[in-house]
């Protein structure tokens, strides 16, 4: 509790000044306003460590870029993986490549969630609250609706960033039993929880789930469609000059 003191108290302000803001807009159900206000804080948070994933995504498109240089090098020094190692964090770093940014904005999701399950716990205006099927917003979801929805939106987002990195579906790794794994986790972790900190996970799912779509698998899609029309006009411009060959052949024949 000590080590999130600090990041726990800062939010406690902040949905504090939200769920305020929101029933000042004539939200009188107190149910709503809770959800609103732990909505609002999701977005806002997402939004701040968007930047990050940015650049984790910058990251991992740049060393997929150099993954046939990287292929090279460990056929060359197969025999040898330290001397392997040293000239990959060679290029890494002529290149500028991070080889943990990638990773970091996995790990910030975690520390927030812990800090947002003391400010939850310590907000007791949320005891008893309902809200739809949800008796207490303080307490867990007597349904189950709650840890499977957080299972879910922990797992489509990332399945869909796997799909969407050509590299690792390249070099045959199975990210799936990550996927199954952290979705799970999350999914039991959820049966524990206060509801309205399962909502904020759900929310954030959702927003990373978007985040996704317009960051990783777009771009993809859009390469893809870029080179199959590149591909199709090779073929046509291969095709233009078979032709008039085989028109001659066909004329000789006659």
């Amino acid at each position: 509790m000590t080590l999130f003191k600090p990041i726990t108290d800062f939010f406690t302000i902040v949905f504090d000044k939200l769920h305020q803001l929101i029933i000042s807009v004539g939200v009188t159900d107190p149910g709503w306003a809770y959800v609103l206000a732990v909505i609002v804080l999701t977005v806002i948070i997402k939004t701040a460590v968007l930047p990050f994933s940015i650049k984790s995504i910058k990251s991992t498109r740049k060393m997929q870029e150099f993954q046939p240089v990287v292929k090279k090098i460990q056929e060359k020094y197969k025999n040898d993986p330290q001397k392997a190692n040293a000239e990959m964090m060679k290029i890494y770093k002529e290149n500028n490549i991070s080889m943990t940014g990638g990773c970091l904005p996995m790990l910030i999701p975690l520390p927030i969630l812990m800090a947002l399950y003391y400010t939850f716990m310590n907000i007791k205006g949320i005891q008893g609250v309902s809200f739809l099927w949800l008796p207490d917003l303080a307490g867990k979801d007597p349904l189950y609706i709650l840890p499977v929805l957080a299972a879910l939106s922990t797992f489509i987002p990332s399945y869909l960033m796997t799909k969407a990195n050509p590299a690792a579906e390249s070099s045959g790794m199975n990210m799936m039993p990550m996927n199954i794994g952290m979705s799970l986790m999350m999914g039991f972790m959820s049966l524990n929880f206060p509801s309205l900190l399962v909502i904020y996970w759900v929310v954030g799912g959702i927003y990373q789930l978007v985040q996704t779509y317009f960051l990783n698998v777009k771009p993809v899609m859009a390469t893809k469609k870029e080179q199959e029309a590149e591909e199709s006009a090779r073929i046509d411009q291969k095709n233009r000059f078979v032709m008039p060959e085989e028109y001659d052949k066909k004329k000789k024949k006659k």
